[in-house]
């Protein structure tokens, strides 16, 4: 690594939710020694992942977060870098015109989280009153987008919450991420299922519908998959506020038709009147499924700008080019 860096000279270094970095923060203390920007693009919660742990952030560390509401969490951490950067799609695996020949009416593609909730249920056994209290929040709806960005223990309470170990806090967020998440992808499925969806993502789906074939290969099944489906749904983890997840741009790039559910951003990143088709509760969504199935050329000339959208402004290639526009003037970054 250090032979790489004192040859190759990078402008910056970029990360993904902090992987690579150890937890002593070594590399941390020598990116700053070098002088050298570190990004890291978070496209999960950043408590999560950082965890209170202040040993990696200096003057040049800089935090790209993909949900524009964690921006006051890291500001806290002490990060003096933060960037917005939403999530985009790689146009070399997802990219075609809107398809014609359909296998399927309906389907939802994601984990069902059964398994991640299974195994978050475990971590608690010896604490069954962090299982109890986020039940209990869940089915007392006070588990929102808004409230887990504010943070666990306002939800369950702050002296349940501090009397934890910092490892039962983190697995308390997990329980609770997982928990909401499962539950809403859940009934999304069991809603529609009258109408015939389909669901991929983890065998678990098994337990909720007959029809389920297998995964889907991200880098080989997804794109066709996508365009061979008349209608594909979306529906936003928990985490993200405000953000829109992969779906949202991967879909109508790979000429895939897609209705999701109505995230702020939505209407920063699309014109949602002609680009993007949202719901805001499970019965307009059957009402959307039932207009869409029977008007093939709406879904057509939705795909068509979506994903000319996409393409001209929503992949990897443009959060770079914004990113570098960010760091330059904070860091002398050349244009390359």
């Amino acid at each position: 690594l250090f032979r790489t860096l004192g040859e190759f000279k990078p402008d910056f270094i970029l990360t993904s939710n902090y992987a690579g970095m150890d937890m002593a923060g070594m590399f941390a203390r020598f990116f700053n020694d070098a002088r050298i920007p570190y990004v890291s693009w978070f496209t999960d919660t950043p408590r999560m992942i950082l965890f209170d742990r202040t040993m990696y952030i200096s003057e040049y560390a800089v935090a790209a977060t993909w949900e524009k509401a964690f921006t006051p969490h890291l500001e806290a951490y002490g990060f003096s870098h933060v960037h917005y950067m939403p999530l985009a799609t790689d146009p070399e695996l997802f990219d075609g015109e809107p398809g014609t020949c359909f296998d399927r009416d309906l389907a939802f593609v994601g984990n069902s989280m059964l398994v991640q909730l299974g195994e978050a249920l475990e971590k608690h056994e010896a604490v069954p009153q962090v299982v109890e209290a986020v039940t209990a929040a869940l089915r007392e709806g006070r588990v929102t987008r808004d409230s887990y960005n504010e943070g666990v223990s306002t939800i369950i309470g702050s002296e349940l919450y501090d009397s934890l170990t910092e490892s039962q806090q983190r697995n308390a967020e997990l329980l609770m991420n997982y928990h909401a998440t499962s539950d809403q992808r859940l009934s999304l499925v069991r809603h529609l299922l009258p109408m015939g969806i389909e669901a991929r993502g983890d065998a678990s789906w098994k337990k909720v519908l007959d029809n389920y074939e297998s995964n889907l290969g991200y880098f080989d099944d997804l794109a066709p998959f996508y365009r061979s489906t008349k209608i594909n749904l979306n529906n936003t983890s928990l985490q993200m506020r405000d953000a829109v997840n992969q779906r949202v741009f991967d879909c109508p790039a790979a000429g895939g038709f897609l209705i999701t559910d109505n995230q702020p951003d939505l209407h920063d990143l699309f014109d949602v009147e002609k680009e993007m088709v949202t719901y805001d509760s499970l019965p307009e969504l059957s009402d959307k499924v039932a207009w869409y199935l029977k008007h093939p050329e709406e879904r057509a000339a939705y795909v068509r700008n979506a994903r000319k959208r996409v393409l001209a402004e929503h992949t990897h290639r443009h959060r770079l080019q914004t990113l570098e526009a960010y760091l330059k003037p904070r860091f002398g970054v050349r244009n390359t």
